[in-house]
């Protein structure tokens, strides 16, 4: 097989993906829809702007031209990115898809949907898009990428070519991000495995300060429930982390209200408030999604090295932290420690008292540990 165009040879961690994708290119005859589908943060997206990029560029992705580089810069007219409002897709976000289907390229041979969040299509929603996904313009592609395959409804999966994405192998993260921020050896280390896959938030943690502060913040509340130091009990605690997750709400609302479109397009002010509060809430469970993260990573690496498999810890920027805290006679303990957090992931996936929720679990982390 040749080797894929330029613009398709780095993507990190994803050679099968890679390649398949490279072959529809070279081979001249792609299929009118793709699901990229697989973990969060594993490249998706940019691999879905970068074959936009090679669908519409005439030599099929040299990576150099003017469309290719407005394809990387996210400006080109002829690729569209969608992406869930709140919670879901919409379905007038669909009907403004159907209304553009039949518009031919502005300036390329090619108009490319990607559909960010496709497994977030709500019932009207997705059986609009059946319609257009079913007999598009020929010069019409889409794109769908989904973290979760199963959330999907089968007529839509039917009529997609799957091309599936793996967690990034942590060797190859760690080089990435050693390569390309100002982190020591051991830190990008630290990020490579604490990210499980999740090449994006190794890369966020790398480059944004705030960040990796949360993420430290995280570990020692952990680290204080492990040794019984309980710094104001569960209601602090709780508390501590649903300011962190409304501070990244209020930024995502703001941002929301930062980027609106110039122009007759613009939506009503009202649509516009309605829009930037779903997407606010997403952020704060996003926020939520990732403390309960960092959580488990430390309570798994106390019986890691509690197990005498010190080796397979994920923070090791706090190695000697474990080694020192964690017994082998508490393996039992950090086993259920990991069963609390799921369980409260489990319950703040629905419509309840976040702060409450959380308290809950810190008073049952506290009973087990």
């Amino acid at each position: 097989m040749s080797a894929p165009p330029p613009i398709l040879q780095d993507l990190i961690g994803q050679e099968h993906a890679s390649r398949f994708l490279a072959s529809a290119v070279s081979h001249g005859e792609p299929s009118h829809a793709y699901l990229f589908h697989g973990p969060k943060g594993v490249g998706k997206y940019d691999a879905a702007l970068k074959f936009a990029a090679a669908l519409c560029c005439e030599t099929g992705g040299c990576g150099e031209c003017p469309s290719c580089e407005k394809a990387a810069r996210g400006v080109h007219p002829d690729i569209d990115a969608i992406a869930p409002v709140g919670a879901f897709i919409t379905i007038d976000q669909v009907r403004e898809i159907n209304r553009n289907l039949n518009l031919r390229p502005h300036e390329s041979r090619a108009r490319v949907f990607i559909l960010r969040g496709a497994d977030r299509f709500n019932t009207d929603s997705a059986n609009a898009f059946l319609k257009s996904l079913e007999e598009p313009p020929p010069f019409v592609y889409f794109l769908l990428i989904a973290d979760r395959l199963d959330k999907l409804i089968p007529t839509i999966v039917s009529r997609c070519q799957p091309v599936r994405f793996g967690p990034v192998p942590a060797a190859d993260i760690e080089a990435h991000i050693l390569g390309n921020y100002e982190i020591s050896p051991v830190v990008a280390q630290a990020y490579a495995r604490a990210s499980r896959g999740n090449l994006h938030l190794a890369e966020a943690l790398a480059a944004n300060n705030k960040l990796s502060d949360r993420r430290e913040r995280y570990l020692h509340i952990a680290e204080n429930l492990a040794k019984g130091a309980w710094e104001g009990g569960a209601s602090q605690m709780a508390s501590e982390i649903i300011a962190a997750a409304a501070e990244q709400g209020d930024t995502a609302e703001q941002e929301e209200e930062e980027n609106v479109p110039e122009g007759f397009l613009v939506a009503p002010k009202k649509k516009r408030e309605q829009d930037a509060h779903r997407r606010a809430s997403q952020a704060q469970k996003r926020e939520l999604d990732l403390a309960l993260d960092f959580l488990e990573t430390w309570f798994r690496d106390m019986m890691a090295m509690a197990s005498g498999a010190g080796e397979a810890i994920l923070n090791r920027d706090y190695e000697l932290e474990l080694e020192a805290q964690s017994h082998e006679s508490r393996i039992d303990n950090y086993c259920q420690a990991l069963e609390v957090i799921e369980a409260a992931r489990s319950k703040l996936s629905y419509n309840v008292d976040l702060e409450l929720a959380l308290q809950a679990m810190f008073y049952k982390l506290q009973e087990v540990l």
